[in-house]
Parts: structure tokens; C-alpha cells; sequence
């Protein structure tokens, strides 16, 4: 399942795909304990890319040993 998710983050690896006003508000806010389904910001389908962009660049993380959902909990990196 891990190897399975991490394809599908890498996905999401390329910067350019995504804006930097976006990526720069979701670094800027405090996602720990957002889910990717409720983020705090619009549009989510945007949202949630960027998101799954910056897991990719380890800025958060979410248990990988499971499906990745809507449901899945982002934690801050320590």
C-alpha cells in the first residue's frame, strides 16, 4: 500500500504544475490536523493538489500505510 501511495504522490512532484500563490498560502496556514477532504481554503480541487504536492516535498505528512482518502489526517513534519 505505502508503494502504491507514494506513486501516486510522485504524481504531484513537479513544481511547476502548481501555482506559487497557492503553494505559498498552504505553507503559510497551519494544515495539522486538516483532513484532505475539509482543507481551509477554495477551490479544493486545487487545494488538494497543491497539498498532495507538498507531501511529495515531505512538508506534511499522512499515514501511507493505508488507501489514501479524504479521510487521511495531515500532520505537520517534525
Amino acid at each position: 500500500m505505502e508503494l502504491e501511495n507514494v506513486r501516486f504522490l510522485a504524481g504531484h512532484r513537479c513544481k511547476w504544475l502548481f501555482d506559487q500563490g497557492v503553494l505559498d498560502q498552504l505553507c503559510a496556514i497551519d494544515l495539522d490536523g486538516a483532513t484532505l477532504g475539509v482543507l481551509p481554503t477554495e477551490p479544493t480541487a486545487l487545494v488538494r493538489s497543491a497539498v498532495l504536492h507538498l507531501l511529495w516535498q515531505q512538508y506534511g505528512r499522512v499515514d501511507l500505510t493505508r488507501p489514501l482518502s479524504l479521510r487521511h489526517t495531515l500532520r505537520r513534519t517534525s
